[in-house]
């Protein structure tokens, strides 16, 4: 295991990660056709670059006090989905393991979900926010939105059957400019996997052209970093592999913890975003294929950490 401590510190803000001798491109690819390969169909994954994935590595390592907020509620459905809690427990229990002050936050709506994900990995608190001052109140530096609505152009929340969701969706990514207007140093990441979530701002512009169908569910919420995945929780799946190659330790779960979580989340009531049904699939794929990205990537911070690689080569 490499001292974190000697990987912390060098990222300021002249830092260039993708020169890094312990991650070289070779992994970012091989993570990145695991998590963002386009392979569901939807236009977002095939704007992903390494540099997205390199951007956000370099946002997480250098924040202190990061708070995940997730939570989509599935109005159709009367209930939250099963994609972005997940993500946001395995992503907030790696940062937890690196030692980081973090948090996960989402609404009344989604609280039961998100909990039972968290708690079922041993990671971090989940509090209630229901409007953006609760946010801020734990002085954040880095804000992750994993699967959470982001306002549209005309101000108001759509899931991506353009149906207009505001009334059950409590406004959490309005703490990026509320932040602003107070000047404090709020950096932000956003994981999503359409368009319409809160940090995919960043490719409105490309999916309005590719996408025009989509246009008024799109999110206009920029961030600092944004990835763009196949689906949400594979995204953070991805970004804990990643940083397990680059620290050398192994921060990923595996696939009897993905179903742990997945029941858990059940038992709380989630449905599946797609098929709004109370089953185990995430965005209308059954959770073996989950299953199969997670023993994936552990293979390859297994073969990353065992064969000590350094810029893609072997030492």
């Amino acid at each position: 295991m490499m001292d974190r401590r000697l990987v912390f510190d060098m990222f300021d803000s002249k830092f260039d990660l993708k020169r890094h001798p312990t991650l070289g491109e070779e992994v970012l690819k091989e993570v990145m056709s695991l998590v963002s390969s386009g392979f569901t169909g939807r236009e977002l994954s095939r704007f992903s670059k390494t540099g997205d994935f390199l951007k956000a590595l370099k946002l997480l390592l250098s924040s202190e006090r990061p708070l995940i907020i997730t939570g989509f509620f599935v109005a159709e459905a009367g209930a939250p989905e099963t994609d972005g809690p997940m993500g946001a427990a395995v992503l907030g229990r790696a940062l937890k393991t690196l030692e980081k002050r973090v948090l996960i936050a989402t609404d009344w709506r989604c609280r039961g979900v998100v909990e039972a994900a968290s708690f079922a990995l041993k990671g971090p608190k989940v509090f209630i926010a229901s409007k953006p001052k609760h946010i801020l109140k734990f002085n954040p530096d880095l804000l992750i939105f994993i699967e959470r609505p982001g306002r549209a152009r005309d101000g108001r929340y759509y899931n991506m059957r353009g149906i207009d969701i505001t009334d059950v969706t409590d406004p959490l990514d309005d703490a990026l400019s509320l932040a602003e207007d107070f000047s404090l140093k709020v950096r932000s990441l956003g994981i999503g996997d359409g368009g319409n979530e809160a940090g995919m701002g960043n490719f409105l512009q490309k999916l309005a052209l590719s996408a025009p169908e989509f246009g008024r569910c799109l999110s206009v919420v920029k961030s600092d970093g944004a990835i763009a995945c196949d689906v949400s929780n594979w995204g953070c799946y991805g970004l804990v592999a990643l940083l397990s190659c680059l620290l050398k330790e192994d921060l990923l779960h595996d696939e009897g913890e993905e179903l742990h979580m997945m029941l858990a989340m059940l038992d709380a009531e989630a449905r599946d975003g797609k098929t709004l049904k109370r089953s185990p699939f995430v965005d209308g794929l059954p959770l073996s294929l989950s299953q199969e990205v997670v023993s994936r990537l552990r293979e390859l911070i297994q073969k990353y950490i065992k064969e000590g690689r350094r810029g893609g080569r072997p030492e």
